[in-house]
């Protein structure tokens, strides 16, 4: 049985029916099973008996191993969303330092718990092959690069959501090198991460100042224009005295 932490489901804490605690039981049962032995290893059977529910339930709740899956890695993201946002709220995200800062208690929590980690990128294997499941990935991804984008976007980043994909990829890497590393060292992480954010910098810096630029040309030459026109006019004047 894997150690992975999952949430404790408590009725009068939640206020949530039994039924909706047994279905949440069994999903936090199969990531247990993924974690353990793969999406392979994923049957009805095994996850009633990690679960320890009679097998109808697991197939009352889920029709098929696909659903099962399917709904196991929704439940997986919602979890992870939780871990996001109680994350963020500690932090006000107010700098780049910040957002470092963010994104290493994200992995930390990951490293602490291997688990989290296997079952991720065990489910997302999985949608190669899976069309449905592949769609709930995407969203999931598209969902994460959104949070961390308006972060981003805040601090002035420019083109934050591509800048947040690219935080995102970054961290996948780093978490993979986990899944073959016994001691993976947050500080390598830490200096890539600084090392893009300074980059990003540089890009907005540059950004602001081309704009500087562009505005103060486009003062002179509204300057200039303005400068030209009176001697036009007097000119136009002076023909105007002269005729008859």
């Amino acid at each position: 049985m894997s150690n992975m932490a999952t949430p404790a489901i408590r009725t009068g804490e939640l206020g949530l029916p039994q039924s909706e605690q047994k279905r949440r039981a069994i999903l936090d049962a199969a990531l247990r099973v993924v974690a353990d032995g793969g999406v392979e290893a994923v049957t009805h059977r095994r996850v009633a008996a990690e679960a320890d529910v009679p097998l109808g339930s697991t197939t009352y709740y889920f029709a098929s191993r696909d659903d099962l899956l399917r709904e196991a890695f929704r439940y997986h993201a919602a979890l992870v969303y939780g871990a996001v946002d109680e994350i963020a709220d500690g932090m006000r995200l107010a700098s780049t330092a910040d957002v470092v800062a963010f994104l290493l208690a994200l992995v930390r929590r990951e490293i602490e718990d291997r688990a989290l980690i296997v079952v991720e990128y065990e489910l997302i294997v999985r949608a190669a092959r899976d069309p449905v499941l592949a769609r709930e990935v995407n969203a999931y991804e598209r969902a994460l690069a959104a949070r961390l984008g308006e972060a981003l976007e805040r601090l002035g980043v420019v083109h934050a959501f591509d800048a947040a994909r690219t935080l995102i990829a970054l961290v996948r890497g780093f978490e993979l090198e986990c899944l073959t590393r016994e001691t993976p060292v947050l500080d390598a992480l830490q200096a890539r991460l600084e090392l893009v954010l300074s980059a990003l910098g540089s890009a907005r810096t540059r950004t602001r100042a081309g704009a500087a630029r562009a505005a103060a040309q486009a003062t002179g030459s509204a300057h200039a224009k303005t400068a030209r026109t009176p001697g036009r006019n007097v000119a136009a004047g002076r023909r105007k005295r002269r005729l008859p």
